[in-house]
């Protein structure tokens, strides 16, 4: 196991998630105000960026999904970084809504898939099976820490230097480091170097629950898990959207409105963990169901409490399975088409659940006009987290 390379990719690709996660998905809501003061837009038009980006990432995982055989993950993150870095630098300097959806829509949408998450869940498919659960668990950590340690630092940016600045210093510093992060530890497959999965001295033979995993479109489960996560990823978007504005809106200062989504995020590093761990061990979609029981619990706080410190007490511990969704989705999308179909498969999917996310971010920011509060919003979350859990139960999770 000393020799054994799969860890190091983990690490590499847990990095660079982490770094263009915090960027992008937790850094959204610090660029909220200051852009509408800036071109005079309202909440709801505002949330268009994020749904932009959503869209946009979900086409580029579904090409990428498709091509990723033909081009080493390797060459396809660097390209990914370079894009992604002028991507926030078009950012940096844009002059209308219109130049900021460009620049989100195209190369930060394509930097974000080639060199982030996406790439961290295949590359961790390709190298782990026995372990997979654990090794996914760590993967989807990346998007928390993100939003523990990179999301603060561009906040204070923003704050220091305005967003334009502090768009152009967190480009240059995400670059230097994913660069080298790629160039000396992205490898595609452990076959790549004479290794196997999980550092075993043979290749272990990997089962599907799928019949016919290549037919992807056409398979009952891609569906079901699809709608699942879908509706679930659609609370969590929303949500997580609007935690610092939300906060601002019920009276909290900008440090305590920046603490609570800080917190979730570093408390969901340790569920995320758990999650990994829970499985490798119990059926997923009763894992599932318990991810979903917290988003709701969460959902009601945040519509119930409007004290600092118990909504901060309430995300430490809620906020620890809140992310869970993402171990668990590309756990079970791994079993259902094996690591062969794991990349197309998911990426797919992302098109189907960002659906569901822009019509949740949309709601939200409705919503948010209509009452100039988020109560009925969360409101209306609830059931569907709810009804994410009753869809997933339905999933075929063993041969049958």
């Amino acid at each position: 196991m000393t020799s054994f390379r799969g860890w190091h990719v983990l690490g590499a690709s847990f990095i660079t998630a982490m770094l263009l996660s915090g960027a992008t998905f937790y850094s959204f809501q610090h660029f909220v105000t200051p852009i509408e003061t800036e071109f005079g837009l309202r909440r709801d038009q505002t949330n268009i960026g994020m749904m932009l980006f959503l869209l946009s990432s979900a086409v580029w995982a579904a090409i990428v999904g498709r091509s990723i055989k033909a081009i080493q993950p390797r060459l396809l993150a660097l390209i990914g970084i370079i894009s992604f870095t002028a991507g926030f630098w078009f950012l940096s300097i844009a002059r209308s809504p219109q130049q900021l959806a460009l620049a989100i829509t195209l190369p930060i949408g394509f930097g974000f898939t080639a060199c982030g998450p996406f790439v961290a869940n295949v590359l961790t498919t390709n190298w782990f099976y026995q372990k997979r659960g654990r090794a996914l668990g760590i993967a989807a950590v990346a998007t928390s820490a993100g939003g523990f340690l990179v999301q603060p630092i561009f906040s204070h940016l923003i704050a220091t230097h305005g967003w334009r600045k502090a768009s152009q210093i967190m480009a240059i510093g995400i670059a230097i480091i994913s660069v080298f992060l790629v160039l000396k530890y992205f490898i595609s497959r452990p076959e790549d170097i004479g290794q196997h999965p999980d550092g075993m001295a043979q290749e272990i033979p990997q089962k599907v629950t799928s019949a016919n995993p290549a037919r992807i479109i056409r398979n009952r489960d891609f569906w079901v898990i699809a709608v699942a996560c879908g509706l679930l990823l659609g609370s969590d978007q929303a949500l997580l959207a609007s935690l610092k504005p939300f906060g601002e809106n019920i009276g909290f200062n900008n440090v305590q409105a920046t603490l609570i989504p800080t917190v979730v995020a570093g408390s969901a590093i340790a569920g995320k963990l758990a999650i990994g761990w829970m499985i490798e061990r119990y059926d997923k979609r009763y894992v599932f169901a318990l991810v979903c029981l917290s988003n709701v619990l969460f959902l009601l706080t945040a519509v119930l409490v409007t004290s600092f410190t118990t909504m901060v007490i309430v995300a430490a511990f809620v906020g620890m399975a809140i992310g869970g969704i993402y171990p668990v989705w590309t756990g079970i999308t791994a079993d259902t088409f094996g690591r062969e179909y794991f990349a197309p498969a998911i990426g797919l999917m992302n098109i189907v659940t960002v659906l569901f996310a822009m019509v949740a971010l949309g709601f939200v920011g409705k919503s948010f006009e209509t009452h100039q509060s988020y109560d009925q919003a969360f409101t209306v979350l609830i059931p569907v987290a709810v009804l994410a859990a009753m869809v997933m139960m339905f999933v075929r999770t063993r041969k049958e």
